[in-house]
């Protein structure tokens, strides 16, 4: 038997036919579950489910990689947890479901240990939360000292409640300020020192977490930064997070996939940080050396000087930002002096004479490893190194600022690499024995005949190899949009960027208009912080009878959302994660609006996509925004009674319109009933929606 045809017939020692028989059996039991097993359980029949499901098992079956959209109210969890059980079933190997956010981790465990109790199984079902989520004992004995505790009787409380029971910080119903929690939790794990330095190893729920993802065969779900993280390390040949020997993997919400994978190679400096390194490395370097501490005091003031520079880059296009109404999340690197040459040169220097005089002890010093801190500041030097040459660079840089800080000491500098989807490919799509299941209601940003062809920008992006992906047909909700719901859009509208005051301001009178129809009831989304807070200030001038709340930062987020549920006639203004992190079922979301079409801001990395087509507008940002608007609009309808309307103030989808995406946007939206006249829309709310709920009017 030759070598390929070995290969051929094998699967983890198994025989071609051998598969094939195994995989039937399993395609059997799936089709039966949804045919047969579901349905007397109560849940419905949909066909949309489990012909997705059975694709996944032809997908598996292949040893190819499946792509599907699944719209809202598949249940497309459910769709993939029952072909993922039989394989795990059949094949003894874990499986990992990766998807976005901690919420829908907890939501899954629920499906899966659900699915299972129909199936009489039970496997271990391990939700893998970053470790910052955890408490650390140590720590916690290293902050809850005497004098800690007698300061203040919240300290005695917290120290109290933690010592009963728990593990991490949403077990206990004690209010936890951050600044204490940092001091706390789990944030330099290191097995090593676990097993052999600290007490409570043998009691400690995160450790024992680390190392059962290390040695279940069962099923681990996890978030898409850590599955990211931990392919890096498998590509790299280093000590993977989880076991080595995953048979499948399921990415969830995989719209979000290509920035998840950008962020885990994305590196960046900060003024504190070379500071940290540059400083920590000088210590391994001699004291009798007498013009070592000239270059120190040069390098702290060229570093303060660096980023002063940059600083005053940022504050400019900040003021043209504000004159557009836009914000800015990436700022662009502008402007790189003499100054960084001279801080890369006396870095490598100082670099160089740490180096050199590491492990030479002499006199009364006491041994230090400073090999960390030499390393460190080796990684900024190669970082600098990288600025200078950015021009001929692999990589994209660009600034941000940290939570929100407005001087210098906020400032980030960025690097990552241009071709993520080189990366995505390398780390997730090379193994041939692996497959990948990517799912999400918003995958495509088109209609055309061909439907592998609205998958191409996700496809391009992330580097799926077409010969190994199984595209499936994008599966249609089950929801009934065309009796349920209805779009209005503005013909009249100034455009929204190049007429941004007279747009802000007619914009808040058609939201007064809409807001009557709906009597409050209604999700404002924004592109910008600006243009909402704007809007939010002129709502409020004008009085209504019904609560305006504004999206705040993400502490305060699920309370905003907690008080917009409960009180049902209120109005929420909100942008960013508020596109597709609600999730509010009944009356109280009844009204979407969009106050502009979402395209992406202008910064670096999305002038590097430009840079690689055509078109940037309609093979780039067209795309972009169609993806994010679909999922905008999807917040109206979660469950197949909910019934509402979308209202898009901008303009540019009207029928006189003359953008080159107009159809594309009205194609790939799930609603097709639409109006520009809003007594038509007034007329249909009053009929379809009104009739759910007693509005009190005015």
């Amino acid at each position: 038997m030759n070598v390929s045809y070995w290969i051929d017939e094998c699967f983890f020692g198994e025989r071609a036919e051998d598969r094939k028989e195994q995989f039937r059996a399993i395609g059997k039991k799936v089709y039966a579950f949804f045919i047969d097993k579901a349905i007397e359980k109560g849940f419905q029949d949909r066909e949309g489910q489990w012909e997705m499901s059975c694709e996944i098992v032809d997908g598996i079956k292949m040893k190819k990689h499946v792509l599907v959209e699944a719209g809202v109210g598949i249940g497309k969890s459910f769709a993939y947890i029952v072909p993922m059980l039989y394989y795990n079933q059949a094949y003894r190997t874990s499986v990992l479901i990766a998807t976005s956010t901690i919420a829908l981790q907890e939501q899954l465990t629920h499906d899966i240990e659900t699915i299972m109790d129909m199936l009489n199984l039970n496997e271990e079902v391990i939700i893998a939360k970053g470790q910052n989520h955890f408490l650390c004992k140590q720590r916690a004995d290293e902050c809850f000292t005497k004098d800690f505790l007698e300061k203040d009787e919240r300290h005695r409380e917290i120290y109290g409640v933690i010592n009963k029971f728990g593990y991490e910080k949403a077990d206990w119903d004690v209010n936890i300020p951050d600044a204490i929690w940092s001091k706390i939790n789990v944030n330099q794990y290191n097995p090593r020192y676990c097993r052999e330095k600290c007490s409570y190893s043998n009691s400690c729920h995160y450790y024992d977490l680390r190392q059962r993802m290390l040695k279940t065969h069962g099923i681990i779900v996890c978030n898409q930064d850590l599955l990211a993280i931990n392919m890096l390390k498998k590509k790299q040949y280093r000590n993977q997070l989880m076991n080595e020997e995953i048979g499948l993997i399921v990415i969830d919400e995989t719209h979000n996939l290509e920035s998840r994978v950008r962020a885990s190679v994305t590196t960046c400096i900060s003024m504190q940080g070379l500071y940290s390194s540059m400083n920590g490395a000088s210590k391994a370097v001699d004291t009798f050396d007498n013009e070592f501490p000239k270059q120190v005091e040069q390098a702290n003031k060229l570093i303060r000087d660096v980023f002063k520079s940059l600083h005053t880059q940022m504050a400019e296009q900040d003021k043209t930002a504000q004159l557009n109404g836009q914000d800015i999340d990436r700022y662009y690197v502008k402007n790189i002096d003499d100054k960084f040459d001279q801080l890369q040169d006396v870095l490598k220097d100082i670099l160089g004479k740490a180096s050199l005089a590491f492990g030479s002890y002499v006199g009364d010093r006491s041994y230090k490893d400073y090999d960390d801190e030499i390393e460190a500041l080796e990684d900024e030097v190669a970082f600098l190194e990288s600025v200078n040459l950015r021009n001929r660079s692999n990589d994209i840089f660009w600034l941000e600022r940290i939570n929100g800080q407005k001087d210098i000491n906020g400032i980030r500098l960025f690097r990552c690499p241009k071709r993520v989807d080189r990366i995505t490919n390398e780390i997730l799509f090379s193994d041939k024995e692996l497959p990948i299941v990517l799912t999400s209601a918003t995958i495509t940003s088109g209609k055309n005949s061909d439907f592998e062809e609205n998958y191409s920008y996700f496809i391009n992006n992330n580097g799926l190899p077409l010969e190994r992906v199984l595209i499936c047909e994008p599966k249609d909700s089950p929801f009934l949009y065309e009796e349920h719901a209805m779009i209005y859009y503005t013909e009249h509208m100034p455009h929204p960027s190049h007429n941004r005051k007279q747009f802000i301001e007619k914009g808040v009178k058609e939201i007064l208009k809409l807001l009557q129809i709906s009597y409050g009831k209604a999700l404002i989304l924004f592109t910008a912080k600006t243009d909402m807070q704007e809007v939010y200030q002129k709502l409020n001038e004008e009085n209504l009878p019904f609560d305006i709340l504004m999206q705040k930062g993400n502490t305060k987020q699920a309370e905003t959302l907690e008080k917009f549920r409960k009180n049902t006639n209120s109005v929420l203004l909100g942008t960013g994660s508020f596109w597709e992190g609600i999730n509010i079922e009944g009356v109280s979301l009844s009204h979407v609006i969009i106050f502009k079409l979402p395209f992406p801001v202008k910064e670096p990395i999305i002038d590097y996509k430009y840079s690689q087509c055509k078109d940037g507008l309609m093979e780039v940002s067209v795309p972009e925004m169609v993806i994010k608007l679909k999922q905008g609009i999807g917040r109206l309808i979660r469950s197949e009674s909910d019934k509402g309307i979308v209202s898009i103030i901008d303009s540019r989808v009207g029928d006189n319109s003359k953008a080159p995406y107009k159809d594309i946007i009205w194609d790939s939206l799930p609603i097709k009933r639409r109006t520009s006249d809003m007594e038509v829309l007034r007329e249909f709310y009053n009929s379809i929606v009104a009739e759910r709920v007693c509005i009190k009017r005015s």
